[in-house]
């Protein structure tokens, strides 16, 4: 079932809590579908990665490619927090991981089409990594980006995090979120920096350890973050040599499978600084996967908050009728 509306569809109740206490499906390297035949080595490819491609470039796009489906499909899925890769060559932006995929802004107008005719989501752009960009270069994409989404930005202007929510989205016509990491000049007020939406990266090649990785690293969430937890296992070198006729989609099976239980125990929604953090944003390879069912199990965890927002109402008012009866 597509979820194009999901956020609409949320109750009042969950529309006027922060995005960063909803849990939200996110697609890792999202981008790199858009890798085929013709796509070169980029800027970010590591020594052994351009050693295998001299001689199987075909095993290093089966190895580069973490997600099928593309931009529109993955928001049709539920995707609202997208990963980007991004690599100058001849002063244009590409996505890329190992290889240069498509020019950034084709994604992005989909992108942009979709939130103008959705008016009730809200779409997260993280900007993760950047090569070959000077800081000549990153001036001029902070006002292509800026340029490109206008109105559409809830920026450190509008708000805190926290006042994020998506009826105020809905009200002020914010419908995108940029996360400008690792940016070597100050950053313009309509970008949220790194510190604000953390993002451990696991380094994990077992499920097992990753399961953990996933659960101490969440103990460090702060209130007002926002907070990713990625999902996915990065193979090493010996990992990869083991499966030569494997992919990376293979691996996401397995992954996906083991880390379900792990998922669908978890639960959103505000917390004080003296409670256990909760889950925001979960991030995945291959989110296509049986019909995107990374991202129901994502969505479906909302579920779960609307159960204890409801509970602590009738917690709150049945306390209320105590108090009065020893009043009175």
């Amino acid at each position: 079932m597509s979820k194009d509306h999901w956020m609409r569809d949320l109750p009042s109740e969950l529309r006027d809590l922060s995005i960063i206490n909803l849990a939200i499906p996110g697609s890792h390297n999202s981008m790199t579908y858009g890798i085929n035949s013709k796509s070169e080595l980029s800027p970010d490819a590591e020594i052994s990665i351009r050693r295998w491609h001299r001689f199987f470039p075909c095993f290093v796009r089966r190895w580069s490619k973490t997600q099928s489906s593309g931009t529109l499909d993955q928001l049709e899925l539920g995707v609202r927090y997208f990963d980007l890769r991004i690599a100058q060559k001849d002063d244009k932006f590409y996505y890329c991981h190992g290889l240069f995929a498509m020019e950034i802004f084709e994604p992005l107008l989909e992108i942009r089409q979709f939130v103008d005719t959705h008016p009730e989501e809200v779409v997260i752009l993280d900007l993760q990594h950047f090569y070959a960009m000077t800081v000549a270069h990153h001036q001029k994409l902070h006002k292509d980006l800026i340029q490109f989404f206008a109105h559409r930005l809830y920026s450190t202007v509008d708000g805190s995090l926290k006042d994020c929510t998506l009826n105020r989205c809905l009200e002020m016509q914010r419908s995108v979120v940029i996360i400008y990491r690792r940016c070597p000049i100050p950053l313009p007020l309509r970008f949220w920096p790194s510190y604000a939406w953390p993002t451990p990266w696991p380094n994990k090649a077992s499920v097992k350890k990753l399961q953990s990785f996933l659960e101490d690293s969440l103990l460090s969430r702060q209130p007002q973050q926002g907070y990713v937890s990625q999902c996915l296992i990065t193979p090493t070198g010996r990992y990869i040599a083991f499966r030569l006729f494997f992919t990376l989609k293979s691996t996401a099976k397995r992954v996906d499978k083991k880390l379900q239980p792990w998922i669908q125990e978890q639960i959103p929604g505000p917390f004080e600084p003296k409670d256990e953090p909760r889950v925001n944003v979960f991030l995945a390879d291959f989110v296509s996967l049986k019909g995107g069912q990374f991202c129901d199990w994502v969505v479906d965890l909302n579920t779960k908050l609307l159960e204890q927002l409801a509970g602590d109402k009738e917690l709150e008012s049945t306390e209320g009728v105590e108090e009065e009866e020893a009043q009175g």
